[in-house]
């Protein structure tokens, strides 16, 4: 219909002459008509997007460069409510460059009222535009500059922030990143060290050979033992050699390193040469951890050669709100139903928790929020009852505005909360969370059947780490 229309008064013809990239989306919002300045601008033929769903979010997948071109066209909500509308957006051109436009959506309805169509125009990025700019998407430009100013640098799209020591992070990791010499990652636990383990084996020379994870607390000290040096053989001293015998500049990240027993740091003292890069990771001080004489000199000394220290997230709320819309486009990138950003009353209660989960929790919570919203925007009411509340913490949790909660149901949520904790702080070891908690293995097993709360491994098995960006450590 909306082609018709244009034919009619012979629109689409002028429009095809124009030197501005102009675009047709439908009431579905695929794209109906691109122009050939649209065609010059993105890289892409007509053929290969008319019909292509736009889909908020979308960064990657079989058809990576399309969706996320699709992505940055999406339109903001005041667009679908009808007002025009424009909004700073960064695209990415078929062969991979990327360029800063400013693109304005025009919407167009029936008479009564459905939406028919929206006719997109994509200006420079300095010119002065006719439509106001999207408020509902402002995060979302925010954050395509963080990306692309991470992009410019560091040659990544992940380990997102903002800020002075943010910067010092990025620079400290990718000094790291041009030495085979070993690295000590320190955080509390969310902060993100396997992500930047991953991002240090990213920016080495050696990003194409494996970069291999072990968590050597959640695992015994027997097996930790046999997959770093092999089985001891009745004959030989070693049958096999396990994760030390990796290839020449491969990335061995071992968690909870300092959890290791003298006995193995004297025996992984040698592999500390460079050959495979050991990246470690702890919770705990190394310093306080070497004065209680729990480390060898020798381990302590070759594994602190280089220390990179994480904050945890109550220290960098400023980056918040930013964080969360990453969180939340990673999850939106595999969801049917767009949920845009976050209302004003959810981030103000999201920056007044204190977040001992780290970047982990926000993660889990934005990802919850996602799927129980009911709008496209996420609400206060969307977010778990621990966030809520003005004390934020385990044994608070706020009843939703309006409602009665009984006494059972209150306990209940303060039950859930403990018990996600532990699970967290022990990795979901569950046999440390019930110690934490003082209650028995069996009767946490139960517990976390009957709250319905989700199955997650315990980080016993050795594997290889994904090299996309994802969760935080």
């Amino acid at each position: 219909m909306v082609a018709s229309r244009v034919s009619g008064v012979r629109l689409d013809q002028l429009l095809q002459q124009a030197s501005e990239p102009a675009f047709w989306l439908n009431s579905e919002l695929k794209p109906i008509w691109v122009n050939r300045a649209w065609e010059r601008l993105t890289g892409h033929s007509a053929e290969s997007v008319l019909g292509m769903v736009n889909a908020f979010g979308a960064r990657g997948g079989e058809n990576g460069a399309l969706a996320g071109l699709g992505g940055s066209l999406y339109p903001p909500p005041e667009v679908l409510a009808g007002r025009p509308c424009g909004q700073k957006t960064l695209i990415v051109r078929a062969e991979g460059e990327r360029v800063w436009r400013r693109v304005e959506w025009w919407p167009f309805h029936l008479e009564s009222g459905g939406l028919t169509a929206i006719l997109g125009l994509i200006r420079d990025v300095d010119e002065v535009g006719l439509a106001s700019d999207s408020e509902a998407h402002r995060l979302r430009t925010e954050l395509f500059e963080a990306r692309d100013r991470l992009l410019d640098r560091y040659e990544i799209d992940s380990l997102l922030g903002q800020g002075a020591a943010h910067r010092r992070l990025l620079d400290q990791v990718q000094a790291a990143a041009r030495t085979s010499l070993p690295a000590l990652l320190v955080g509390e636990v969310g902060t993100g060290k396997r992500l930047a383990a991953k991002v240090i084996h990213q920016l080495g020379e050696s990003r194409r050979l494996p970069i291999v994870q072990l968590d050597c607390s959640a695992v015994p000290v027997d097996v930790v033992e046999r997959e770093l040096f092999g089985r001891r053989g009745e004959e030989r001293e070693e049958q096999s050699i396990a994760r030390l015998a990796l290839p020449d500049g491969a990335t061995l990240v071992l968690g909870d390193i300092l959890e290791l027993p003298r006995d193995l740091q004297a025996r992984l003292v040698p592999a500390l040469d460079g050959r495979v890069r050991v990246v470690g990771t702890t919770s705990k001080d190394p310093d306080l951890s070497y004065r209680a004489d729990r480390l060898r000199t020798d381990f302590y000394y070759k594994l602190t050669t280089i220390i990179i220290r994480l904050n945890p997230l109550r220290e960098r709320l400023d980056e918040l709100p930013l964080l969360a819309q990453h969180f939340l486009e990673l999850d939106q990138a595999i969801a049917e139903r767009a949920v845009r950003g976050f209302s004003g009353s959810a981030m103000h209660a999201l920056l007044k928790y204190d977040w001992p989960g780290n970047l982990g929790e926000l993660e889990r919570v934005v990802r919850e929020a996602r799927r129980v919203a009911a709008g496209d925007m996420i609400q206060r009411e969307d977010l778990p009852a621990a966030i809520l509340g003005d004390f934020a913490s385990a044994y608070h949790v706020a009843p939703k505005a309006k409602e009665a909660i009984s006494l059972d149901e209150f306990l209940t949520q303060v039950e859930r909360r403990l018990i996600e904790s532990a699970l967290q702080r022990s990795k979901h070891n569950k046999s440390r969370a019930a110690e934490m908690l003082g209650i028995s293995r069996p009767r946490l097993y139960r517990r976390i059947k009957e709250l319905n709360l989700p199955e997650e491994p315990e980080g016993a098995e050795v594997e290889a780490l994904p090299l996309a960006p994802n969760a935080s450590e």
